[in-house]
């Protein structure tokens, strides 16, 4: 489906990808309940939608001020390729983790990733929970093999005399091969138990000039991990292919790793289920390729 296309079914609702997915809650009484989420119809007008709402995200994201987004956006829907300074300038922006056609990259696990990566980013910002409003959201990395954080979002609460701040620290990883997803959720549960102390600390340094209670939580935020304060939270994401949809007991061992987050709520997880992952990672790409 062209860009033009995928952008008219995405714009019917205001460029959101929750509207084409269901979220179904798993494990509910389980000290690590999670959530699965796919497409409500999993149709190629729907999934071409999507595709195409996260390529916009990532170059959006990715060029901030400068004129490489509206050029891209803009050549993408007239499927007419950019040349000289116009393509010099969207390029640096885009090769990064897509590399450039024709051949791409090297690391063909790296563009599925990130696909992963820019799902829950963009399922998170659209959530809509009673009684938490969304503080803080970090995006995705310039890079997959950057250091740090997949993941991290704080939500303002109602407290009985005040608002308070909770936060949760999320690994994102996909699987895209056959069988059980349970090793991808072992291994992200285990970074976190074995770096999460790094992460944190990146993270309030990076976060450190935010004014008010932001910048409060940022300079307890090591503290709070640390010490399994419940206003701290871990999560685990993970992106597949719909045929490797776990069972109800799938987060069943994050507690293991992480045994000193036992408060209601501080444990969660996501798994983002989509036919051929992989594949439809690439039709990212493909929008993202397509002004070029």
């Amino acid at each position: 489906m062209s860009a033009a296309d995928a952008d008219q079914a995405a714009a019917v609702h205001g460029y959101e990808v929750s509207p084409f997915m269901t979220r179904t809650a798993q494990a509910v009484d389980a000290v690590c309940p999670w959530q699965l989420i796919g497409f409500a119809d999993d149709d190629v007008t729907e999934r071409a939608a999507v595709a195409w709402i996260i390529a916009d995200a990532v170059m959006r994201n990715r060029a901030g001020h400068s004129r490489a987004y509206r050029w891209w956006r803009d050549a993408a829907l007239a499927a007419k390729a950019l040349s000289g300074e116009e393509a010099r300038l969207v390029k640096p922006f885009m090769q990064p983790v897509f590399g450039l056609p024709p051949t791409g990259t090297d690391a063909d696990d790296h563009v599925p990733g990130h696909v992963g990566e820019w799902l829950w980013y963009l399922l998170t910002r659209e959530e809509r929970t009673s009684g938490h409003e969304l503080a803080l959201l970090e995006a995705p990395s310039w890079s997959v093999t950057e250091g740090g954080a997949d993941g991290f979002a704080v939500h303002r609460i109602a407290a009985t005399t005040d608002t308070s701040l909770i936060f949760k620290l999320w690994e994102i990883k996909k699987f895209t091969g056959g069988g059980s997803v349970s090793g991808t959720i072992t291994s992200a549960a285990t970074q976190l138990a074995q770096r999460g102390d790094e992460y944190v600390a990146k993270i309030s340094w990076a976060n450190s000039a935010l004014p008010g209670d932001l910048g409060l939580l940022m300079s307890e935020l090591a503290e709070l991990w640390m010490r399994a304060d419940p206003r701290g939270g871990a999560g685990v994401s993970v992106s597949t292919n719909t045929a490797s949809t776990p069972k109800r007991s799938a987060f069943s061992q994050v507690p293991t790793y992480l045994p000193n987050m036992a408060h209601p709520g501080q444990l969660c997880g996501l798994i983002v289920a989509v036919e051929d992952f992989s594949a439809f990672a690439s039709q990212v790409r493909g929008y993202l390729w397509s002004a070029l």
